[in-house]
């Protein structure tokens, strides 16, 4: 057996702790911290961007709904249901990971919509304006200080992304009454969702859309509005 001697030891011992060191720092300097984030832009379409800040309203809506049926699947642990993987071949993937599929998408939906909306001319009335309001601040009042904190959003901005919201629902309408989509078999409201056949074949290729990975691969759902301890 081959011997080392005590310097020896010594000198591959004091190299390890070095790279123990070494290590930790490194994780340290390259933790992602969310607040850091707020304003870079994580979403493009076309001329459009949404910075995380404003993705915000999306993560609080996703994961509320989410949470719901985390706590009736184990009211003593919501995580468990977030950390639960469904098998479906292709599709297989955890909670966490499909809730924040939806909430991009729908980001993605609701303003390639909102776009098409405004180019069309179509506007919401003045009762829809004050539902949206009135929405808005229910929603931005059912929130808590620390996930008012979490997301770094705001009345405004709840405001201005559920009045975007409500126009793109009122342009999914339009299509819905006036194209035709006999071809497909699907419902009708099923067809101009983010997943939908009619969104994804003939009004998601129109647009060029952008998402920043690097930091979207960061963010957990599951942990940012809710399950916060």
């Amino acid at each position: 057996m081959k011997k080392y001697s005590k310097k020896t030891v010594i000198t591959i011992i004091i190299v390890n702790i070095m790279l123990v060191v070494t290590a930790i720092c490194w994780i340290k300097l390259n933790k992602f911290n969310y607040s850091d984030h707020l304003d870079e832009v994580i979403i493009k379409i076309d001329d459009s961007s949404v910075t995380l800040r404003e993705f915000g309203y999306y993560i609080y809506e996703v994961e509320d709904f989410v949470q719901e049926q985390a706590l009736i699947y184990d009211p003593d642990n919501p995580k468990h249901w977030w950390n639960t993987h469904f098998s479906a071949g292709m599709d297989s993937q955890f909670v966490c990971d499909y809730a924040k599929k939806v909430a991009i998408n729908t980001c993605i939906s609701d303003e390639i919509y909102y776009q098409e909306a405004v180019s069309s001319g179509i506007t919401l009335s003045s009762d829809e304006e004050i539902q949206a309001a009135d929405t808005a601040k229910e929603a931005f009042n059912s929130m808590t200080p620390e996930q008012i904190t979490a997301t770094g959003i705001n009345e405004v901005i709840v405001l201005d992304m559920t009045r975007r919201h409500a126009l793109a629902a009122k342009y999914a309408e339009t299509l819905i009454e006036n194209e035709d989509m006999t071809a497909y078999s699907d419902d009708p409201q099923k067809l101009v969702n983010w997943d939908g056949a009619f969104y994804l074949e003939k009004v998601l290729p129109r647009h060029v859309t952008w998402t920043n990975e690097e930091v979207l691969d960061q963010i957990t759902f599951g942990l940012i509005t809710v399950n916060q301890s």
